[in-house]
């Protein structure tokens, strides 16, 4: 009877010393914050501005659109409303002014477009009130397309959307780009997403059999002790009736 309790001892013993290992690797890490002259920050990296045929798409398109509004107005203004001339002379130009300024908030916002292709993650950065930074791991990629407007396809660009894991919308859209350099990079973008996918299931598989133990490796110490007692006093009692 003492012989398979044995068995159990030592097989509780694994555990153990594997906890003890992993504790001892664990404690060999060291813990030291880097002073702030060796962080990296995201303005090191140098970005690449998109296609300057996205400016001249993005000017032609906000001026067609303000064109086409301030006439449609001027003429329910003069026709439709039969308003004074002395009146619409002062909320065209108004008008114009408000269409100029649009026009040259969303080229300057154009122009503010950047991206950065790294080994591990994808930057983008856009804005000049509201300034954004993006970083998109590899990791999290899970989705790409391309898409291409009518005018775009008159300059020959495309717009590349990035998904990521557990998001309904682009969390990168990135427009301006050359529609082969759209394609290689899109390309390029889901071979990295593959191999970090790829990888990460490595590492777990490669860390399974660590955590996997037996199932009697799962008794304690205090189990162990009580099956101890119970068999000797099982032996005692089968000397005694012998």
């Amino acid at each position: 009877m003492s012989e398979p309790v044995n068995s159990k001892v030592e097989a509780s013993e694994q555990p153990l010393h594997h906890l003890e290992a992993e504790s001892h690797a664990c404690s060999n890490i060291v813990h030291e914050p880097l002073p702030p002259a060796q962080w990296l920050g995201f303005d090191q990296t140098p970005l690449t501005l998109v296609e300057s045929r996205y400016y001249t798409q993005v000017l032609i398109e906000t001026s067609v659109a303000a064109l086409l509004f301030i006439t449609l107005l001027t003429s329910f203004l003069i026709i439709g409303a039969e308003m004074p001339l002395h009146i619409i002379a002062i909320i065209v130009p108004a008008l114009v002014l408000i269409a100029a300024t649009i026009t040259w908030l969303r080229v300057s916002h154009a122009k503010s477009i950047a991206y950065g292709v790294c080994e591990h993650e994808l930057l983008m950065q856009k804005g000049i009130i509201w300034f954004k930074r993006i970083s998109l791991p590899y990791t999290r990629l899970q989705h790409i397309s391309l898409s291409q407007g009518p005018i775009e396809r008159k300059f020959n660009l495309r717009t590349l959307k990035c998904f990521s894991a557990g998001s309904g919308s682009a969390e990168i859209e990135l427009p301006g780009l050359e529609s082969k350099a759209a394609e290689k990079l899109r390309q390029h973008l889901l071979t990295m997403a593959s191999r970090a996918s790829q990888k990460g299931i490595a590492e777990a598989e490669s860390a399974a059999p660590l955590q996997q133990t037996p199932e009697v490796e799962a008794l304690s110490l205090e189990e162990i002790t009580t099956d101890t007692q119970v068999d000797s006093d099982n032996q005692v009692e089968n000397d005694a009736k012998r």
